[in-house]
Parts: structure tokens; sequence; C-alpha cells
């Protein structure tokens, strides 16, 4: 792979450690080059090793901050871009207090860096994390919900940046037709050149260029749609917020191929309950926060507002789509192994937002205790996949625009393995 993981331990406390060695293993499993640097290393020899890594690197630093009583703090290098801390901070954020993130000049040097980690780093993207002392008491309950945020935001970044990871049975036709590029775009973008292997685990750098030829979506969407150049049916069902197996089945489609100018036959869902409101940019927002907080997607906010980049300015206003449909709150009765933030999860939404429905004022949880969930939209069915050889929990989560962990709580699911022929739920 082309991107190299430095795990960095700042702390003798032990639900920090847990947190950096979860981080460390689930990296090493979904294949990644990683390193643990432990504790015990002398900072110096850190630095030195992170230098000398010839790949570009990420930097993940996990400390105590002693000074703020309020929150956890996430900082990042002065060189850098915010979307690493912001994408951590969007799924930490849901779980435990984050005061901020931010960048901290050195006072001697304000052109410098404060912590000599991000300072003496110029190669890698380094963050710090930073765990209020005040929380520590409670990570022997949530540490591993903690990790796993992390772990989302980290996986969540690298998907915003248009990285594809090779499974087994890709080629480049195959994924040119799964993302509605071509071969070529790949090839360039990556300048593989004459090089058009791929190997397992191969990290491959997706052209956004497929947007940009979409026609603007109109607010009432139509029963039919008309394929365009540039079209796949994977970039047909994100625009109307289905599947392709669904689309395949609806139009007696036995492959994936499709010509200009064909007529789709579109789910009726898709059309039923849409309504448009608003939203107003606040400071810390992203497109994902804001898809996620109104379930739906960064493509469909992106589409209905003709945006043709991520950036967002605060006070923009923004159209979302939105379902007309109310329903009660829900109920769920807590199970072993449940954490609030695992729930919110499993129904997309918060867990302040769990806490504040239920008057909760702490994290902990009683098996068998029962939790008001909040819903804001009518409830979709969930569809079913048949796994197919070469498939993966990644590859399935990409294909239905939804993530591992979603598809793995839905199903029960302990590990990523999967057997050819399961069928699995996918969450709408």
């Amino acid at each position: 792979m082309n991107q190299k993981f430095f795990i960095d331990i700042e702390s003798n406390n032990e639900y920090i450690n847990r947190i950096a060695t979860f981080l460390y293993n689930e990296l090493s499993n979904k294949g990644y080059d990683v390193k643990l640097l432990n504790n015990d290393t002398p900072l110096s020899d850190k630095i030195k090793e992170i230098n000398n890594e010839a790949k570009e690197s990420i930097v993940i630093s996990n400390q105590i901050n002693f000074n703020n009583e309020v929150g956890s703090e996430i900082i990042y290098a002065l060189k850098d871009t915010n979307m690493l801390a912001n994408s951590i901070q969007n799924t930490l954020g849901n779980y435990t207090n984050i005061a901020k993130f931010y960048q901290l000049r050195l006072p001697s040097n304000t052109a410098l860096d404060y912590y000599q980690i991000i300072r003496e780093t110029p190669n890698a993207e380094t963050i710090i994390i930073s765990y209020n002392e005040n929380d520590l008491s409670e990570m022997q309950n949530n540490w591993q919900d903690i990790a796993q945020a992390i772990l989302d935001g980290l996986l969540d970044y690298l998907t915003k940046q248009n990285v594809y990871v090779v499974i087994s049975g890709d080629s480049l036709y195959s994924i040119a037709q799964k993302f509605g590029v071509t071969v070529q775009e790949i090839i360039d973008t990556n300048n593989l050149g004459n090089n058009t292997s791929l190997s397992i685990g191969q990290e491959l750098i997706i052209p956004d260029k497929q947007e940009e030829t979409l026609p603007p979506i109109e607010e009432e969407i139509p029963n039919t749609y008309t394929v365009q150049s540039g079209d796949s049916l994977y970039s047909i069902a994100r625009r109307f917020n289905t599947t392709v197996d669904i689309l395949k089945s609806l139009n007696n489609l036995t492959s994936n191929t499709l010509s200009i100018g064909k007529v789709l036959l579109l789910p009726s869902e898709v059309n039923n309950n849409e309504a448009i409101s608003t939203y107003v940019v606040q400071s810390g927002d992203s497109l994902y926060s804001i898809a996620r907080k109104f379930n739906t997607t960064v493509n469909e906010i992106k589409s209905l507002n003709n945006l043709t980049s991520n950036v967002l300015a605060i006070n923009q206003e923004l159209k979302i789509p939105t379902t007309t449909a109310t329903i009660p709150n829900t109920t769920y009765t807590v199970q072993s192994g449940d954490s609030l933030y695992s729930i919110a999860r499993k129904f997309n939404t918060t867990v302040n937002e769990i806490k504040s429905l239920n008057n909760l004022t702490s994290n902990v949880l009683a098996i068998n205790q029962e939790l008001k969930i909040p819903t804001t939209t009518a409830t979709i069915p969930n569809t079913t996949y048949t796994v197919q050889s070469g498939d993966s929990l990644y590859s399935i989560a990409r294909k239905f625009n939804t993530t591992v962990n979603e598809i793995k709580s839905l199903n029960n699911l302990t590990s990523n393995n999967l057997s050819i022929g399961q069928i699995l739920k996918i969450p709408n």
C-alpha cells in the first residue's frame, strides 16, 4: 500500500494503551502498513523513524490532556488542512466530548507548531488526540467504542480522499465501471503508465470526474432516467438513493453494461415523501457530518446544491433532501456488549440525542434497560444482499453507500469473515 501509519502512545494509562493497540491491530488486519510507537521509546527516536519512512505517513499520537477540564482535543499541523482532524472529530465527538480541534503555535515562533512530534515530522500528516484527564475513569467501559470511533473517522477520511483498496477479483475495468470513470482516467490519476496489473490491498485514487458530467437533479424526481455519457449503474443508484441490484431487477438487466440514451425505470420509493429543507452551515460542519445529521449522503447534498467541491462556508445555506413523514420515537432494549455509541450508530443518530431523549447524565447502561430512540424519517425495510466470490465487508459497504460497522451491527457480526452465499441485511 502507498500509506504508512504510525500509532504513537505518549502515556502509561492502561486505556490509552488499549486504544492505540486496537488501532494498530485493526489497521494491520485491513492490510495497512502500520507501526506502533510505545511510550517507553524516546521521542527523538520516534521522530527519526517517522522521518526515515519513504511512504506518505499518517501519525496518530495519543496523549492525556491535564489542562482542559472541558473535553478532549485534537491538534493538527499548521501545514495541513483540518480534514483528518475534522473527520475524527465527527465520529469521536458522537461518543466523548471534544472541546475543540485546532492548530497550536509555538509562542517563541508562531510560524512553528507547538508540539515537537508535529513540528519535527514535516513529511507526515501528524495529529495528536489529547484525551481529557477527567474522562479516563469512564474508559474502562467505553475505550473500545472510542477506539472504533477514531478508526471510523480515519477510514472515512481515506474514503473522502477517493481512495479505493483493491480486493480479490478486481480489475481496472471493473473498478472503472464501479465508480463511473474510465480505465484511462484511473491509470492517469495513479501514474500507472504501462503497469496495469493490480495487487490485493493496493490503493488507487479514484478520479471524481463522473459527478461533473451529471445534469443537476430536479426537485421533482422522475420515474425514469435516460442514461447519459459517463453514467454507470453505480453512479445512477447513488444519484437516486437506490442500489445497483434494485435497478437491475427493475429493468431486467443481466449485466452492468449501459448504452447512452437507454431509459431506465426507477423505484417508485425515490419520489414518495421527498421534500426539501434548508440548513445553515455552522463552524466545524462538513458535508459528511451534515449528511449524517439529516440521514442523507454527501453526493445528494452536492447534487441538490450544484456543489463541485466539498468546501463549505460558515452561514452558507444548503438545500437538504428530507422525508415529510414522521413517526414516533421507537424503543430499544440494551443488550450485553451495547454502548451508547454502538446504539447511536445502529439507529443513525448520535449519543447526545439518545442521552437527551432519555434524560441520561452518564454513558453507563444496564442490560435490559429500555431506551427511547429518536426517529425523524419513515422506516424503510432493510434490503438484503447475497455474498459473492471476491466480496468483502469493505466492498459491500462501498457498494451500498454505508459502512462496515453498520453492516456488522445490523447482522450481529463479530468478525469481518464472510462466506459465499451468506445473506446480509443492508441498512437503508
